[in-house]
């Protein structure tokens, strides 16, 4: 017997002994006399280890992955580890707009960043701002991301169309010409010949039994219609492809408020609604049936705002993830990829950063049909000016990446013109340009000019000023050579000069019977404002030399790149020397260069500016008392404005006013009233027409720049 703790307790080894001798056919073992009764004693048990808590994360944040949100990730060291923190919430707005500094801690006031969230979602202040925005409706296309509540709402109703499901896309999906608005007589006259015409080749169709035009043999037919098969054929396809958009615009609600339209016909209203369109979808178009558009008019209402979804977290992500490679500096050629050397010697494709986040966020919200992506934004709970931050996995950066990029930038004029563009009768001069002006970010990795991303932008040329109140001709010269950025300003304004038309700074006031003045100062123009002159965001050039301390910083030669509002004149016109881009790129390429360049906060701008503008006999005053929020660049940003090439004979820029082309006179007409002609070389020779005199103070004969640059200001 063993004894525990006072109590006893047969001994079980030598019972179990006993059995089991018994069991395998052994000797009968001896009887063995059964123990008595006892009180059973539980076996004492050993403690279990308490578990190890898990360590607090200092700021948890929820993963997503797979179209679910999963484990809870330390968002301290979650880009380290190579996730992207992106905040889905309604208070989100891009670094620029900002007002709390993560190096010193410090709260600095952006007054447009609560006009901006306004409009991200959609509530028009009831101000200058609002006004402008409810007008452009869609501002996503001028650089103002709509939130995710709005866009939750626009692909839910989208979803419930019940005239989607009897969309034909099959003539647009065939579609590939290009129909443009012209005007609306013609528009609705061709319609109707064709509406004529279609009814007679049905009727050929009948007479000849087969199923549809394509089928009838056009060797059967007689002169006439032959003809007509042959006119119907060549305008078919451009017809029944209005028709289609027509169908998909009126499904989704584009023709509201713009009056009826004319079935088959590029007419106003079908123009109109195109437009609000392209504007809703940020596509660049003019609103016109045409490559820009139709790759989205193929797709059903639901399907575009999925694509908005996707548009708009892929943005954020780029944001977030602190790049800027959009494929446009991927490929060498087609096939080709660009490369650059690693620190192991091998050459490395320089990735397309832009199109992996967008699969990421694709795979990590499960954004894979309209559906699952109206789940997704279901379940998102977006209260009105919180953050809400989440985790995906990011793509792999390249080794050039670091904290401190060796950035520069390079702004290729492309094709330059200096001669006149108007010939001696007022006509626009051709000057055909097949090089056009592009902005290209580089970094500098182990003695590699690698570039990143390039957009389009513009260049200086001949624009309107106003020369001693007489409005005329002047070329704004984009500067060339190398320059520095230093300052950087969101929601920047612009000064206008005195030489600045008035008529440029005033707009039409729709009140003006009650108000008494027929115009408005136009505080879009000067800003802060996404339609301003500098739109949301400006860089500003300016001169240096180096020294053996380091950059010496020099004038501001008022040059700027910046964003803007008119955005089919990127590339395509001229601006009074600045470089434009999107907004949307010109805040991406901003960002950018401020997360990898250590910078300070300046704050806003204090000013008091004030400038009387006189227009028709009426006054206005213009009043402005802040400009933008200024970040300064530590180490100033290197940028080479590169000459271009020169096309044409002149080989400088005409550095004198030129006159404009008085249609009254038929002739230029300089500001004492001198009728001259202008060649394209910039000579400038007074003429005299039928019964106009001529003005003894201008010498007779043609008069060089030179010449002419003692009479008229510079």
């Amino acid at each position: 017997m063993t004894k525990v703790e006072g109590l006893v307790r047969p001994n079980t080894g030598i019972l179990a002994f006993a059995l089991l001798f018994a069991a395998c056919g052994g000797e009968e073992a001896p009887a063995v006399e059964p123990a008595p009764e006892t009180e059973a004693t539980p076996e004492p048990s050993t403690p279990e280890p308490e578990p190890i808590p898990e360590p607090e994360l200092q700021q948890p944040v929820t993963l997503w992955d797979g179209g679910e949100a999963g484990r809870e990730i330390e968002g301290v060291d979650a880009r380290r580890e190579g996730f992207v923190l992106l905040d889905l919430g309604e208070a989100w707005v891009p670094y620029l707009l900002t007002e709390h500094d993560p190096r010193t801690g410090e709260h600095q006031r952006n007054t447009y960043r609560e006009t901006y969230l306004a409009l991200a979602t959609e509530q028009f202040p009831e101000d200058h701002h609002g006004d402008r925005a409810e007008n452009d409706k869609y501002l996503e296309l001028y650089g103002i991301l709509p939130n995710l509540s709005i866009l939750r709402e626009r692909l839910r109703q989208r979803m419930s169309l019940t005239c989607a499901d009897e969309l034909d896309y099959g003539p647009l999906e065939s579609f590939e010409g290009f129909v443009a608005y012209r005007n609306n007589d013609r528009a609705q006259r061709d319609a109707r010949r064709f509406a004529a015409l279609e009814r007679q080749i049905a009727g050929l169709v009948e007479e000849a039994g087969v199923e549809s035009a394509e089928q009838l043999d056009d060797s059967t037919l007689g002169n006439r219609d032959r003809g007509r098969l042959r006119v119907y054929r060549e305008q078919v396809a451009d017809v029944e492809a209005i028709r289609a958009a027509q169908a998909r615009l009126e499904c989704s609600g584009f023709f509201e408020g713009k009056g009826n339209y004319v079935r088959g016909a590029m007419d106003w209203p079908t123009h109109e609604a195109l437009a609000e369109f392209e504007r809703r979808h940020r596509i660049y178009g003019w609103g016109f049936l045409g490559r820009d558009t139709l790759p989205m008019l193929q797709k059903s209402p639901a399907e575009v705002e999925r694509e908005a979804v996707i548009r708009v977290l892929t943005e954020r992500a780029m944001h977030a993830a602190g790049v800027i490679e959009d494929g446009s500096r991927s490929m060498v050629r087609e096939g080709e990829p660009r490369t650059y050397e690693g620190a192991d010697g091998e050459r490395h494709p320089i990735p397309n950063l832009e199109e992996e986040l967008r699969e990421r966020v694709i795979a990590a919200f499960g954004l894979e049909t309209p559906e699952s992506t109206l789940a997704f934004l279901d379940a998102l709970e977006l209260e009105a000016g919180a953050h809400h931050i989440v985790a995906l996995e990011g793509p792999e950066l390249p080794e050039y990446y670091s904290q401190a990029m060796e950035l520069s930038v390079e702004i290729d004029r492309g094709d330059i013109w200096y001669e006149f563009p108007y010939d001696e009768e007022g006509r626009e001069r051709a000057q055909p340009v097949q090089r056009r002006p592009r902005l290209t970010i580089f970094t500098t990795y182990r003695g590699q000019k690698i570039p990143l991303a390039r957009f389009g932008t513009t260049i200086g040329g001949w624009r309107s000023e106003s020369i001693d109140g007489h409005v005329m001709w002047k070329y704004k010269m984009s500067e060339i050579g190398p320059r520095v950025w230093h300052r950087i300003v969101a929601s920047p304004v612009w000064l206008p000069p005195e030489s600045t038309p008035a008529r440029e700074l005033l707009k039409r006031n729709p009140n003006w019977r009650r108000d008494g003045q027929r115009y408005r100062v136009n505080l879009h123009e000067t800003g802060p404002s996404y339609a301003s002159a500098y739109g949301l965001v400006a860089a500003y050039h300016q001169k240096f030399q180096e020294t053996a301390d380091g950059i010496r910083l020099g004038g501001d030669e008022g040059i700027r790149t910046h964003g803007s509002v008119d955005y089919m004149s990127i590339m395509r016109r001229h601006s009074h020397g600045c470089h434009r881009l999107h907004n949307h790129i010109a805040v991406r390429l901003m960002s950018f260069v401020l997360k990898h360049r250590p910078h300070h906060r300046q704050g806003m701008q204090r000013m008091a500016f004030r400038r009387d503008l006189e227009h028709d006999g009426e006054h206005y005053q213009m009043a402005i008392d802040e400009g933008g929020f200024v970040f300064e660049l530590d180490d100033p940003l290197p940028v080479n404005v590169l000459e271009g090439r020169i096309r044409g004979r002149r080989q400088t820029p005409i550095t004198i006013p030129l006159p404009k082309w008085n249609e009254e006179v038929g002739a230029f007409v300089m500001p004492d009233g001198q009728t001259v002609t202008v060649d394209r070389m910039g000579t400038i020779t007074p003429i005299t027409l039928p019964d106009a005199g001529v003005d003894a103070g201008v010498p007779d004969g043609g008069m060089t720049s030179a010449e002419l640059a003692d009479i008229l200001p510079m």
